[in-house]
Protein backbone atom coordinates (compact mmCIF):
# COMPACT_ATOMS: atom_id res chain seq x y z
CA UNK A 1 0.00 0.00 0.00
CA UNK A 2 1.34 3.40 -1.37
CA UNK A 3 1.16 6.08 1.50
CA UNK A 4 -0.02 9.36 0.26
CA UNK A 5 1.58 12.86 0.95
CA UNK A 6 -1.67 13.38 3.12
CA UNK A 7 -4.87 11.73 2.51
CA UNK A 8 -8.63 12.67 3.36
CA UNK A 9 -10.89 9.47 5.07
CA UNK A 10 -14.64 9.00 3.35
CA UNK A 11 -16.15 10.36 6.33
CA UNK A 12 -14.23 13.62 6.23
CA UNK A 13 -15.05 13.70 2.30
CA UNK A 14 -18.78 13.50 2.79
CA UNK A 15 -18.80 16.54 5.63
CA UNK A 16 -16.36 18.15 3.14
CA UNK A 17 -18.37 17.94 0.46
CA UNK A 18 -21.80 19.09 2.30
CA UNK A 19 -19.67 22.15 4.47
CA UNK A 20 -18.85 23.34 0.56
CA UNK A 21 -22.23 23.44 -0.24
CA UNK A 22 -24.07 24.50 2.89
CA UNK A 23 -21.50 27.28 2.29
CA UNK A 24 -21.84 28.35 -1.23
CA UNK A 25 -17.60 27.28 -1.71
CA UNK A 26 -18.40 24.47 -3.86
CA UNK A 27 -15.76 26.49 -6.60
CA UNK A 28 -13.00 26.90 -4.08
CA UNK A 29 -10.50 25.06 -2.69
CA UNK A 30 -9.88 23.09 0.93
CA UNK A 31 -6.90 25.30 2.68
CA UNK A 32 -5.39 22.61 5.17
CA UNK A 33 -2.90 24.64 6.82
CA UNK A 34 -0.53 23.91 10.54
CA UNK A 35 1.33 26.60 12.72
CA UNK A 36 3.70 25.31 15.32
CA UNK A 37 3.80 27.56 18.30
CA UNK A 38 6.93 28.11 20.24
CA UNK A 39 6.75 25.43 22.46
CA UNK A 40 5.95 23.29 19.27
CA UNK A 41 2.10 22.35 19.36
CA UNK A 42 0.61 21.79 16.40
CA UNK A 43 -2.48 24.55 15.07
CA UNK A 44 -4.44 23.04 12.58
CA UNK A 45 -6.76 25.38 10.11
CA UNK A 46 -8.81 24.57 7.47
CA UNK A 47 -11.16 26.44 5.06
CA UNK A 48 -11.88 26.93 2.10
CA UNK A 49 -9.52 29.47 -0.11
CA UNK A 50 -8.09 30.83 -3.11
CA UNK A 51 -5.43 29.50 -4.19
CA UNK A 52 -1.36 30.82 -4.28
CA UNK A 53 1.22 29.95 -6.89
CA UNK A 54 3.39 28.29 -4.40
CA UNK A 55 1.00 26.05 -2.74
CA UNK A 56 0.72 22.52 -3.26
CA UNK A 57 -2.13 21.53 -5.10
CA UNK A 58 -3.93 17.91 -4.27
CA UNK A 59 -7.41 16.45 -5.61
CA UNK A 60 -8.38 13.85 -3.08
CA UNK A 61 -11.39 11.81 -3.20
CA UNK A 62 -12.72 15.02 -6.02
CA UNK A 63 -11.94 17.61 -3.33
CA UNK A 64 -9.41 20.33 -4.65
CA UNK A 65 -6.82 20.65 -1.11
CA UNK A 66 -4.05 23.42 -1.06
CA UNK A 67 -1.54 23.51 1.13
CA UNK A 68 1.31 26.08 1.85
CA UNK A 69 4.97 24.46 1.27
CA UNK A 70 5.31 25.39 5.15
CA UNK A 71 2.34 23.58 6.17
CA UNK A 72 3.34 20.82 4.18
CA UNK A 73 6.52 19.79 5.61
CA UNK A 74 4.84 19.28 9.02
CA UNK A 75 1.55 17.17 7.17
CA UNK A 76 3.22 14.33 5.26
CA UNK A 77 1.44 11.07 6.07
CA UNK A 78 -1.21 12.41 7.78
CA UNK A 79 -4.93 11.94 7.20
CA UNK A 80 -7.93 14.04 8.01
CA UNK A 81 -11.12 12.40 9.24
CA UNK A 82 -13.96 13.59 10.72
CA UNK A 83 -15.21 11.61 14.00
CA UNK A 84 -17.55 11.44 16.99
CA UNK A 85 -16.00 11.87 20.26
CA UNK A 86 -18.84 12.25 22.52
CA UNK A 87 -22.52 10.96 21.34
CA UNK A 88 -23.33 13.50 18.93
CA UNK A 89 -20.22 15.77 18.98
CA UNK A 90 -18.45 15.28 15.98
CA UNK A 91 -15.49 17.11 14.73
CA UNK A 92 -12.45 16.87 11.79
CA UNK A 93 -9.31 15.69 13.58
CA UNK A 94 -5.66 15.27 12.24
CA UNK A 95 -4.21 11.67 12.55
CA UNK A 96 -0.63 13.02 12.07
CA UNK A 97 2.54 11.26 12.44
CA UNK A 98 4.53 14.59 12.42
CA UNK A 99 3.02 16.10 15.61
CA UNK A 100 4.78 15.95 18.89
CA UNK A 101 1.30 14.83 20.60
CA UNK A 102 0.94 12.10 18.02
CA UNK A 103 0.00 8.42 19.74
CA UNK A 104 -0.66 5.74 17.44
CA UNK A 105 -3.70 3.39 18.19
CA UNK A 106 -2.55 0.44 19.38
CA UNK A 107 -3.15 -2.37 16.76
CA UNK A 108 -3.46 -4.66 19.29
CA UNK A 109 -6.29 -4.26 20.66
CA UNK A 110 -9.05 -5.53 18.72
CA UNK A 111 -12.59 -2.86 19.66
CA UNK A 112 -14.95 -6.18 19.02
CA UNK A 113 -13.36 -8.56 21.23
CA UNK A 114 -14.53 -8.81 25.01
CA UNK A 115 -11.64 -9.98 27.01
CA UNK A 116 -12.95 -11.69 30.79
CA UNK A 117 -10.54 -10.73 33.61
Amino acid sequence: MNKKIFDISDNACEQILKSAKDSNSENWPLRIGVSVDSSGKFNYLMGFDQSKEEDLRLKIHNIEIIISPDSMMHLKNCVLDYVELEKNNFQFIFINPNDPNYSPSDKNLDNNTTHDL
